[in-house]
């Protein structure tokens, strides 16, 4: 289904099928009694649990869209889209960005609060995974031809990259599969580069799951300084293409987790960079970063709560991909006039009339492209990786130097590979 249209999605309903985020494995979806099994390994579904194409990826795509609300809310609070508005203590820990280090314990290690997205992102990607090795494996009768080249392989594949990709973003070290070796940052944005080709090289790829690859292919190239490969794939996108991530109120868990986070539960707040942004010196607010101020009170009854009107529902969709993200790599390659262009437009779909004209200082140019990005894709699942980036490409740091309570941050830009992963796999 294609999604050309007006990205002003927190105004409009999901057009895609809206599938269970958290419930993974349930009857209601299939009539099965399981979809996946995961183990107490982890990384790992059981490969003898016999299901059906239909089922394996319709618990893919769960996984993938409930690994997605998660990261986004927890990448945000280690970065500057969230700050803490609560009392927990493992919430602050990463709001200051005082993560243990290894055997330290802490909320970056031990605590519920690193195993409950460590754990989601993991069996994201291990689905994927075992949905393409048996797919390669011939172990549908519903693909014929030739497996690697099938529009399901090229969906699986994709879906592994993003999974990647979000842990690469968030971790300093990891691992896959519940083996060695203990890889980088970097080691796995090249895993994902590699599963997006999969995706991308699929004959039969339709083509949203194959505009989707480019879109991640080209985040992960840019990370990785191959500027070339990045603007290749960011000028075969379609400037208004989006892939999104859908949500439903059919249980708690199914519902989007960024919403609950904010509107219902204030314990997270959108952080002080993102608040009262207007349009350039118009003094006119942004509605790319529309927010509620107080729509009740926050956990900690000194602080404003801040919630973002672009995750106004439990069921509102959260972008995973989309046109203008691939728009923003090329302006940010090619600079000059090009770029001023590409701002221009990517504001008037987003519903920003006022043009931008750079008056010609140094650096201007890739500064304004650096933060319309961070406006337009709010909450798009980019904004960690892109912090980290720019301190390593531009040795620009736009991490918060203290908290809305004044507390100072440490030095922290990714979250240590926590216990769990440690004590429970044997190739570490």
């Amino acid at each position: 289904m294609s999604h050309a249209m007006s990205r002003a999605k927190w105004m409009r309903a999901s057009i895609r099928l809206s599938l269970p985020a958290v419930v993974l494995f349930t009857t209601a979806l299939t009539g099965c009694d399981r979809l996946l099994d995961v183990t107490s390994n982890t990384h790992t579904v059981d490969a003898a649990t016999v299901f059906g194409l239909r089922e394996a990826m319709v618990g893919a795509t769960a996984n993938l869209y409930h690994s997605y609300d998660v990261k986004i809310v927890n990448a945000g609070l280690l970065g500057d889209e969230f700050a803490n508005s609560g009392t927990s203590p493992g919430i602050q820990e990463v709001d200051r960005r005082i993560l243990r280090s290894a055997g330290g314990g802490g909320a970056g290690r031990t605590s519920s609060i690193s195993n409950g997205y460590y754990t989601p992102l993991q069996r994201a990607a291990a689905a994927a995974d075992l949905l393409q090795e048996r797919i390669l494996a011939g172990g549908f009768t519903e693909i014929t031809g030739t497996p690697a080249d099938a529009a399901e392989y090229a969906q699986a594949s994709a879906y592994s990259g993003f999974a990647k990709t979000w842990l690469a973003d968030m971790y300093c070290t990891l691992a896959f599969g519940g083996t060695g070796p203990e890889l980088s940052t970097e080691d796995a944005y090249r895993i994902a580069e590699q599963e997006f080709t999969e995706a991308i090289d699929a004959a039969g790829a339709t083509a949203e799951i194959r505009q989707a690859a480019l879109v991640g292919r080209a985040r992960v190239r840019l990370i990785l300084g191959d500027d070339a490969g990045a603007l290749s794939d960011a000028q075969a996108v379609d400037p208004d293409f989006e892939f999104a991530a859908t949500y439903s109120s059919n249980t708690f868990e199914q519902r989007n987790m960024v919403h609950f986070r904010t509107w219902d539960f204030g314990n997270w707040t959108v952080g002080p960079d993102f608040r009262d942004l207007t349009i350039d010196a118009t003094g006119v607010p942004d509605p790319r970063v529309a927010l509620e101020k107080n729509p009740h009170a926050a956990w900690d009854p000194s602080q404003d709560l801040y919630t973002p009107w672009k995750v106004p529902s439990p069921t509102a969709s959260l972008t995973i991909a989309s046109g203008d993200e691939a728009q923003y790599i090329i302006a940010e390659i090619v600079g000059g006039t090009d770029a001023v262009d590409i701002i221009n437009a990517v504001r008037a779909r987003n519903g920003v009339t006022t043009t931008w004209t750079p008056s010609g200082g140094t650096n201007e140019i890739r500064d304004k492209v650096i933060d319309e990005r961070k406006r337009t894709l709010f909450l798009e699942g980019v904004r960690l990786g892109d912090l980290r980036r720019y301190i390593d490409k531009f040795g620009l740091d736009f991490f918060p130097t203290s908290t809305p309570q004044g507390f100072p941050m440490g030095d922290q830009t990714c979250f240590p590979m926590p216990d769990i992963e440690r004590n429970n796999n044997p190739g570490l």
